[in-house]
């Protein structure tokens, strides 16, 4: 072979061996991006996971507490049961509600299992949780002897006036069903992903195969990335599972609860676009390479004219890639190297590989945009930010909410986003203070939308330091309307509306602290209705009732803004005097009462007329605290009973 034709065939093979470096280059790139994506991805979905599980025991926990704090004395069997039915409806706990008392003991259920009463469930491990540590928890998934199911069962205390255990509310949840853990367990990942968690002794909890619940089936060893997890990993990577599949897994510790969430997709799924690009790549290559070099033979001569137009294609092709380069200057190049000869064939199969670099970058761009979807499909507000709280990107919900573009709000601070122009409801957390392993939650309310919001921040790492933090924000309003409803349940009586005897204690104390500060006295005024039970009888008592309602409207209407009436029960109202300087005030304010009451009432047509008898005690005089002050103005009542009724007493030693 001649100089010029072994020269000719060098620069040849030459410009196609760049042409495939170049090339190679970008794919490797491109490989890299593509699995740092797919490693962000399932590591996301399993953070996300994670929080989501958190809440939801979160918010199980406080409904068990909501329906502790409002639970009728356990010494009336049919009010408590009648008590959960409700709580069953408000709160819908699919598995049901039951009590045990101080030992264990089961007292009673809705819906009701009656071959359980009685029996004693001490050895469950969220009584003996409950017990130790003297608040409600989340206990280990068990199979229930009421149903079958396999649930989760939330505690809450409840404590008698001493702090002395008298029971324990168990909400019991169906850990598979849609009120507890069955959504997330239903999530798939690709075609063939999906999620599982477990506890720290192994213990399989969620998993899509049903035989494996409950099953410690993963011996150590089996699977190096969950051992790593149950020392302290969370992050994604490779791993080889416990059935011998190379899976693309990320941990995450659920945020307060002993329990790791898992999200795993097979490798070869995750990265079967990939391994499909590299194939229909090197086979591209070997095909144009060999038809490069047996025409180039024939054509050698008509090499060199070309040439040089091919080799700018190629640099501008790598510009492409780096973005110096646009797609037009590409193909304009490569259109400049078309010809009838061999070279012109060696352009077209280049042109070929920059068509299919294009094209993966294409499936790129999809993944990313498919990303993008699932970020913006949430229905809470979701914020990325940098360190000094500005907006790095914010999903649709967010620039739904606050009526601002992506665009816009990138690079502002966040608080001005949240509230504009009005004063900041709230410090935002510093990234480096945030907890990695719990996100920090706080409720509060924004200027231009109405209702409570939950906050939640959790930190960005990278590489072990805080790059920034994800804020998101979800409408509490619902849920903090339902807790002030319980709230009023338990502080009111159900019929007048009036205190009830817990919230009278808790004012009659702040009443004696301050008369303590101002020098002054307080006066508790024990009332009970004469004849009464009289109407009861004569009537019934819906018009009772409604006398009771009336009773009560017009007490207030003969109190000072400052007083307190409330009902203990029946027909037993305490007036409590805030700041009395002399008894002849307190005197005076019975008397008034007294007065008011034996006005007639009007009641569904009937005329009823009624008296009431009181007892007045002061302090400090006839006491200092609440449960003496209450005793001694009862003993009063009594005496004025005695004299006559429709009367008053003070309290004598």
């Amino acid at each position: 072979m001649r100089l010029g034709s072994k020269t000719s065939l060098t620069t040849f093979i030459l410009i196609l061996t760049i042409s495939v470096i170049l090339s190679a280059t970008a794919l490797y790139f491109q490989q890299e991006a593509l699995q740092s994506a797919a490693f962000n991805g399932v590591d996301s979905m399993a953070r996300t996971s994670a929080l989501m599980i958190s809440r939801m025991a979160a918010d199980a926990r406080k409904d068990a507490e909501a329906i502790a704090a409002t639970i009728p004395p356990l010494t009336d069997r049919a009010s408590v049961v009648n008590h959960l039915k409700k709580m069953y409806e408000v709160f819908g706990i699919d598995n049901g509600i039951f009590v045990l008392d101080a030992q264990g003991v089961f007292y009673a259920d809705y819906p009701s299992h009656p071959d359980l009463h009685g029996h004693s469930f001490a050895f469950r491990d969220y009584y003996l949780r409950t017990v130790e540590e003297g608040r409600g928890v989340v206990g280990d998934p068990y199979i229930s002897k009421r149903t079958g199911a396999m649930v989760v069962t939330v505690t809450a205390p409840v404590f008698d006036e001493r702090q002395r255990l008298r029971a324990i509310v168990a909400c019991s949840y169906d850990l598979l069903g849609t009120n507890a853990l069955g959504t997330v367990r239903r999530q798939q990942f690709g075609r063939t992903g999906y999620l599982f968690m477990f506890d720290h002794d192994r213990k399989m909890i969620l998993h899509p195969d049903t035989d494996r619940l409950l099953k410690r089936d993963i011996p150590p060893g089996a699977n190096r990335l969950l051992d790593a997890a149950l020392e302290g990993f969370q992050g994604a990577g490779r791993t080889v599972n416990s059935r011998g599949v190379e899976m693309l897994a990320a941990f995450r510790q659920v945020p307060g609860m002993p329990w790791i969430v898992a999200v795993q997709i097979p490798a070869n799924e995750a990265f079967e676009t990939l391994h499909t690009s590299g194939r229909v790549f090197f086979g591209i290559a070997l095909v144009s390479f060999a038809f490069v070099l047996l025409v180039g033979l024939y054509t050698i001569r008509r090499i060199t004219r070309p040439l040089n137009t091919l080799r700018q294609a190629a640099i501008a092709v790598s510009g492409e890639l780096q973005g110096t380069a646009r797609e037009t200057d590409v193909n304009r190049l490569l259109a400049g190297a078309r010809t009838n000869d061999e070279i012109g064939t060696v352009a077209a199969a280049f042109e070929r590989l920059v068509e299919h670099q294009r094209a993966n970058v294409g499936m790129l761009t999809q993944a990313a945009a498919e990303w993008e979807h699932t970020f913006d499909s949430v229905s809470e507000a979701l914020f990325v930010l940098d360190t000094a709280g500005a907006v790095l990107r914010m999903n649709r919900a967010a620039s739904d909410w606050f009526r601002i573009s992506a665009s816009s709000a990138t690079g502002r601070p966040v608080k001005d986003i949240l509230f504009g122009s009005s004063e900041p409801g709230f410090d935002l957390p510093v990234a480096d203070e945030l907890d990695a392993e719990r996100a920090k939650v706080w409720t509060s309310g924004l200027p231009h939308r109405e209702g409570v919001y939950e906050f939640s921040a959790t930190p960005l790492q990278r590489k072990g330091t805080a790059a920034g933090m994800i804020l998101i924000i979800r409408d509490f309003t619902d849920h903090a309307r339902k807790e002030e409803d319980i709230r009023k349940m338990a502080t009111s009586d159900a019929l007048t509306g009036l205190p009830n005897r817990t919230l009278l204690t808790d004012r009659l104390h702040l009443a004696l602290a301050a008369s303590i500060r101002r020098q002054c006295g307080v006066a508790v005024l024990f009332l009970d209705l004469d004849h009464f039970k009289q109407v009861n009888d004569t009537y019934g008592h819906a018009v009772g009732d409604e006398l009771l309602k009336a009773v009560a409207a017009r007490l207030g209407s003969v109190l000072r803004r400052n007083d307190t009436v409330a009902r203990l029960g029946g027909d037993e109202f305490v007036v409590v005097l805030a700041e009395i300087s002399r008894p002849e005030d307190a005197a005076a304010v019975a008397s008034k009462i007294v007065l008011s009451i034996q006005e007639p009432f009007s009641i569904a047509g009937h005329t009823l007329t009624i008296g009431t008898s009181i007892g007045i005690a002061l302090s400090p005089r006839d006491g200092s605290d609440e449960r003496m002050l209450l005793k001694h103005a009862d003993a009063a009542m009594y005496s004025a009973k005695k004299e006559g009724r429709g009367t008053f007493c003070f309290y004598e030693a």
